[in-house]
């Protein structure tokens, strides 16, 4: 995974696209993304403070289990690159039972804005390399993206410290 950045002042930090590329990104899908995350989640669209841009290569058989996002992540959103076939990303319901795979397809892109409903996974199809570009609006401010959400700031930052430190999930 390699991380590239935009934050709201043009700054950018690139791990591998070109500064000049990121700068496209941004400038033309940027309004579009934020229309996104304003029509899914408003109350979060005030707290967006740079975008992040990652190119992701999973290989062959590679499988990232269901999960949410980071609470840092306001927008999710991933385009499918390369190769023309491979498989895209599964949505489940809260208990995990029902699910929806969303179809791969060169160029498609898919957005959600974090919940605890937000539950995904995404593998390989055990032929070749799964390349995405990874698109999300964020923030640093996860007091705020509690207060959007509903959520105890105090039990979130434990749960984030806990994670970090055991390197699992606190459910």
């Amino acid at each position: 995974v390699y991380h590239n950045r935009i934050w709201k002042d043009g700054t950018i930090e690139s791990d591998c696209i070109k500064s000049e590329s990121i700068k496209r990104l941004h400038k033309n899908y940027h309004s579009v993304a934020i229309k996104i995350l304003n029509k899914y989640a408003p109350r979060k669209t005030e707290l967006y403070q740079y975008s992040d841009f990652h190119i992701v290569k999973a290989g062959p058989n590679f499988s990232f289990p269901i999960h949410t996002d980071t609470y840092n992540k306001l927008l999710s959103g991933v385009v499918y690159l390369t190769p023309k076939k491979n498989m895209g990303t599964t949505l489940y319901s809260t208990d995990k039972k029902k699910s929806k795979t969303i179809e791969w397809k060169q160029n498609k892109a898919l957005f959600f804005s974090r919940t605890d409903d937000t539950l995904h996974s995404y593998a390989s199809d055990s032929i070749s390399d799964r390349i995405t570009l990874i698109y999300n609006l964020m923030t640093v401010d996860l007091k705020s993206v509690c207060k959007a959400e509903k959520k105890f700031y105090p039990y979130i930052y434990l749960k984030l410290k806990l994670n970090n430190f055991f390197n699992f999930d606190v459910k």
